[in-house]
């Protein structure tokens, strides 16, 4: 007994030399001598105060790290404050303990790779790096880390601190807490020394204020008039707040999202309103900004990006949204002076993509106009892998988007109907409607009215008889070729007088309404029948006067454009030409200088669009009566939908008595 007595003695008094030594072996870490004059270092620079402050708190926090050998410490510290300043603090503070090295870590790699050699780092038996939050560490510094923490910059104490040794007053804490969130380069113009920092921080509030009253205004409603995109957020806003109550795992939310569709249509005011909605922090961004960044050199694009990444993860949960996604482009297609910088950028946001993915409460939506543009890679599975047609506003968006931009008028009833005669507008020319009004009533220093609204309203035209008859004649070729080859159901046929009808849906003097079935797969005679309806209200009108108008073109919504992408799909992308061939991507569908190059192409596009402009002509003779029929029963009606077409079609006369009608 009395030795097991004298081995626990003996135990326990080598546990207290131990301690005793490691704790002589702290006191040494920070010498007294070291420390600067804290109150001539607060007068000489208020961010240099709050970094030393934080150093301090942070290293106490781990000296017992530094009592040991060697060690690897990585400190992160937030956006906006310079590194050098922090590593000459540092410096500072370890100045008389020659064998500790203090390195700032660059942001990423640069376009050469790493912009220094770990070994040499590693040497060194203590190194402290400092690193911006975000930043990707050297896989080498990573692995022979010994300790990671952050920087807590900004203490409420240490903001009262600094007041009162600069003479600026005292601030409470919830003054001090505001300070804190300020970016680094601001804390100078409010300690100003031997001045009370009150105005310049009520400022700062009335600037936030104004700020935020922007943000929260009338966010447009994004579940109705967006088509897909707003049944997809609906989902996300559920699943976002299962989600928050514990009842769905991250992992089965969406992490990424591709909203794609033409210009100007407000799919940033769209995120912008879906993450007001599920309370999530917005980073919005683009690809032109990033590559803004400074001198758009390779490091400095990848630096921006970067960061948008990590704001987006420290603020979790959030919303990264990067518009002009198409710019980042597609590896396989670069042109060859750009291919190595073009290429690291793509393989930098593939290596950022990947880190939302373990990251809980980060989702990245990404918009562009040209997803055929985009590299595969970053629409795969697991990025961005929800793609979303993104389309023009439909009637009940567009009142949205006015009321969001006209906040005074959201009440008006006329506000709606303005937003339904404004088909094919985009959230742009809605939001330069708006701007044109409140310029209107400023130049008369009144409150703006609905007739502001009005008055900056394209006019359009009232149309007469015979231009109301050759519109009615083009609609019911649309209408007619469809039904005879059986291009999906006619559901409604209409024509716009400008008077008691207008348009609502697309800006065109008609519209032939059609529901296409859902395929797996479609046929050569499908693709020719489809052509063939596009090019039947041209063909009714060259067939009945000798003469077509213009209204087959003139957009990329146009019946002629529609026809000639179908052509061009029907030929590049299913593989259904003259030939076997196949080659996918092989032609830039969206650039039309490439498309014309190919004279083989071009060539047979134009043998099928002439060859189906003439069957559609062709159909239309046979079927002479019924066209002038329907197209005199539309002139008068304005509107034939549903059970009334039945009665219209070619043979629903002799339907009707029993006999056979067959083309």
């Amino acid at each position: 007994m009395d030795e097991a007595f004298n081995n626990e003695l003996d135990n326990y008094i080598d546990k207290l030399q131990r301690l005793k030594q490691l704790r002589d072996r702290k006191r040494n870490i920070l010498p007294q001598k070291s420390r600067p004059n804290l109150s001539a270092l607060a007068i000489k620079s208020t961010s240099g105060f709050l970094i030393h402050c934080a150093l301090a708190r942070t290293l106490r926090r781990h000296l017992r790290i530094f009592a040991f050998p060697s060690y690897v410490a990585i400190f992160t510290a937030p956006e906006n404050w310079e590194l050098d300043q922090i590593k000459e603090i540092l410096q500072t503070v370890f100045k008389d303990h020659k064998d500790v090295q203090v390195r700032s870590h660059p942001f990423a790699k640069s376009k050469r790779g790493w912009d220094f050699e770990a070994a040499d780092w590693l040497q060194y038996p203590k190194l402290i790096i400092v690193a911006g939050e975000g930043s990707i560490i050297h896989q080498d510094i990573e692995l022979a880390m010994t300790v990671r923490d952050r920087f807590e910059l900004g203490d409420t104490r240490h903001v009262q601190a600094v007041a009162r040794l600069r003479r600026c007053g005292d601030v409470t804490a919830e003054q001090a807490q505001f300070i804190a969130q300020q970016p680094a380069v601001r804390l100078e113009a409010i300690f100003r020394v031997g001045l009370p920092f009150n105005v310049p921080l009520e400022r700062l509030r009335k600037e936030r204020g104004r700020l935020k009253a922007t943000d929260e205004v009338n966010h447009i409603d994004i579940s109705v008039g967006f088509g897909e995109a707003g049944a997809w957020a609906s989902d996300f806003e559920e699943d976002i707040n299962d989600w928050r109550s514990g009842n769905l795992p991250w992992s089965d939310v969406d992490k990424g999202c591709l909203l794609f569709g033409p210009p100007g249509t407000g799919k940033t005011r769209f995120a912008a309103s879906l993450a007001a909605k599920c309370d999530l922090f917005l980073e919005a961004t683009s690809v032109s900004r990033w590559q803004g960044n400074r001198d758009g050199a390779l490091g400095d694009m990848l630096n921006a990006m970067y960061k948008s990444f990590a704001k987006a993860k420290a603020s979790a949960p959030a919303m990264l949204f990067i518009d002009e996604f198409d710019s980042i482009g597609d590896r396989n297609k670069f042109p060859s002076r750009h291919v190595d910088y073009s290429t690291q950028v793509v393989n930098a946001l593939l290596e950022c993509l990947d880190g939302v993915e373990g990251h809980e409460g980060v989702i990245v939506v990404a918009a562009c106009n040209k997803p055929s543009r985009v590299d595969p890679a970053l629409l795969r599975g697991g990025r961005l892998e929800k793609h979303i047609f993104f389309p023009l506003p439909d009637a009940d968006a567009r009142a949205a988007i006015l009321a969001y931009y006209l906040p005074t008028l959201a009440a008006e009833p006329t506000l709606k109907e303005i937003a339904a005669r404004m088909p094919d507008k985009s959230g742009a020319d809605l939001e330069r409607l708006s701007r044109e009004a409140k310029r209107a009533a400023r130049k008369e220093k009144r409150p703006i009215t609905i007739d502001d609204v009005v008055s900056g309203m394209e006019r359009f035209p009232t149309l007469n008889g015979g231009q109301l008859y050759r519109i009615a004649v083009h609609e019911t070729g649309h209408a007619i070729v469809a039904y005879m080859l059986k291009v999906g159901k006619v559901t409604r046929v209409e024509i716009f007088d400008n008077v008691s009808s207008f348009a609502t849906e697309i800006d065109a003097h008609g519209i032939t309404v059609t529901e296409h079935p859902k395929t797996p797969f479609t046929t050569m005679k499908e693709k020719k029948n489809l052509i063939c309806m596009h090019l039947a209200g041209a063909a009714a009108e060259e067939f009945l006067f000798d003469d077509r108008s213009s209204m087959s073109a003139g957009s990329l919504n146009s019946d002629f454009a529609k026809a000639t992408l179908e052509a061009i799909e029907m030929i590049t992308g299913r593989g259904l030409g003259n030939t076997p061939f196949f080659l996918p991507d092989a032609v830039d569908k969206h650039s039309h200088a490439q498309i014309w190059q190919d004279t083989g192409l071009k060539a047979e596009v134009t043998e099928i669009l002439q060859a189906e402009f003439e069957r559609a002509k062709e159909i239309l003779r046979n079927q002479q009566n019924a066209l002038i029929r329907f197209a005199g029963h539309l002139l008068k009606r304005k509107r034939i939908e549903g059970n009334a077409l039945d009665d219209l079609w070619p043979g629903a006369i002799y339907r009707k008595i029993g006999v056979s009608t067959k083309l």
